[in-house]
């Protein structure tokens, strides 16, 4: 009988000395994953800031995904030009060198702008190697202002019960555990997020999206 994990043997007399250490290997993987999972589970129970719930938030995932920095965006609509603010932002490879206050417009022609317009996932490869028509590009400046070179990058949107757009769930680089990336390695060390990762941080925003509904009626019913 073949498991949803798609790696269960029928006897474990059939496992080789190596499968014996694959099979252990990803059932480390699965229940740290789902450790981890159990953790913000808990977390998203639990009255607190927003911002420590999506720091936290994105601490784990990263984790779970090996991904070297990410960024949480929420939509701004107070102004009458309305923007993509980051509310929480981490980077291994720099982490004393975030950006502050950064924000992007809300149309499509940023990958951040671009999942929070259309309420569409974006899993790249490579951000600077991008299809012509694609519509959107990957915006340099962050990369310049802390000497980093962005990748692959996955971008989910945070999405209400209506469908609409929230802000924008961004993990950065994913990569070879415990390696710091730099301009010279970065080619060799990441690696383009699988169709799992991509369906686990879709499950973990819609977790964060209520997290942040909820925050906001709270807010209101104090006002």
């Amino acid at each position: 009988m073949t498991s949803d994990l798609g790696w269960q043997p029928e006897t474990s007399e059939d496992l080789s000395p190596l499968d014996h250490q694959l099979s252990n290997k990803q059932l480390n993987y699965y229940q740290q994953l789902l450790d981890d999972l159990i953790d913000l589970s808990v977390s998203s129970s639990v009255n607190r800031d927003l911002r420590e719930f999506l720091e936290l938030a994105l601490t784990l995932t990263r984790k779970m995904t090996a991904s070297d920095a990410g960024s949480i965006y929420l939509i701004d609509r107070s102004t009458p030009i309305h923007t993509v603010c980051f509310e929480v932002s981490q980077n291994d490879s720099q982490p004393d060198r975030s950006l502050v206050n950064f924000a992007v417009p809300l149309n499509g022609d940023s990958i951040v702008g671009y999942v929070a317009l259309t309420g569409e996932t974006l899993n790249l490869s490579d951000a600077h190697d991008l299809p012509e028509d694609s519509g959107f590009r990957h915006h340099q400046t962050f990369d310049y202002d802390i000497e980093y070179r962005t990748r692959s990058v996955l971008a989910v949107p945070l999405l209400d019960a209506q469908a609409s757009t929230l802000g924008v769930f961004q993990l950065i680089n994913r990569k070879v555990q415990d390696t710091s990336i730099t301009l010279d390695n970065v080619q060799e060390v990441t690696l383009a997020y699988s169709a799992l990762d991509t369906k686990l941080v879709q499950a973990i925003a819609a977790q964060i999206s209520l997290y942040i509904q909820r925050s906001q009626l709270l807010s209101q019913s104090i006002v």
